[in-house]
């Protein structure tokens, strides 16, 4: 779980931590499954710690890691970790008046969480449209193509644009009026679309072939089938 913290009280919270006998500060190679930062200068800044009574780790993150501010507006939530994903912003739901469609609002009661008892500490997490501007300042208008530091940045984006429905022209003027970096994000839908459009050609291609291949087996005249 990653908690964003202020980066001058970065050192002092991991120290406070640890001198609670009750967390132990690790490296990357002792946390199993990690989906780590590619190497790049703001990794530097992040320090991770495990519970000792527990398998729980965290990673303290410093502003200049993902490029978020602690004290800008944030959304506070019932719960750090939900099971299915639940979208706290409702202005941003593709269509919040038909409760048929996804995602789920986080005031729904089919999210459920990881624990079952509530947690005794206030949780909250970035709103959609500094959260959209964090992945933009991150990659910078680049794909992981030409910087595989964009990558983890990028496919948040994607995430992101499939969950909230983001290929809606409606959708995305709704957000690009609410974004820091709109000239970004909006590079960043018209790549999207061609990448799409790239991918459907070759979906289609691909079907083309394989009717082709089908259809292009001998052929038997009907006089000489031997009935």
């Amino acid at each position: 779980m990653d908690i964003l913290v202020r980066t001058p009280q970065a050192a002092s919270i991991c120290q406070s931590l640890a001198q609670t006998k009750e967390w132990m500060e690790v490296n990357d190679a002792s946390i199993p499954g990690l989906v780590s930062l590619a190497e790049r200068k703001e990794q530097r800044s992040v320090a991770r710690l495990k519970r000792l009574d527990d398998h729980w780790y965290i990673s303290l993150c410093t502003e200049d890691t993902y490029k978020l501010m602690v004290d800008t507006k944030k959304i506070q939530v019932p719960h750090p970790i939900s099971l299915n994903a639940g979208l706290v912003e409702s202005e941003f739901h593709p269509n919040p008046t038909d409760r048929q469609v996804r995602p789920f609002l986080i005031t729904d009661k089919n999210i459920k969480f990881v624990w079952a008892e509530p947690v005794t500490f206030p949780v909250f997490i970035p709103t959609i449209p500094e959260y959209l501007d964090s992945c933009l300042s991150c990659t910078g208008g680049r794909s992981h193509l030409e910087d595989e530091s964009c990558g983890i940045p990028e496919c948040d984006l994607d995430y992101l644009s499939r969950y909230l429905a983001l290929d809606s022209p409606h959708q995305q003027d709704i957000l690009l009026s609410k974004v820091h970096h709109a000239k970004l994000l909006e590079d960043y839908f018209i790549n999207r679309q061609r990448r799409q459009e790239a991918r459907m050609k070759k979906v289609l291609e691909r079907r083309r072939k394989r009717s082709w291949h089908r259809n292009s087996g001998p052929q038997v005249p009907f006089v000489m089938l031997d009935l």
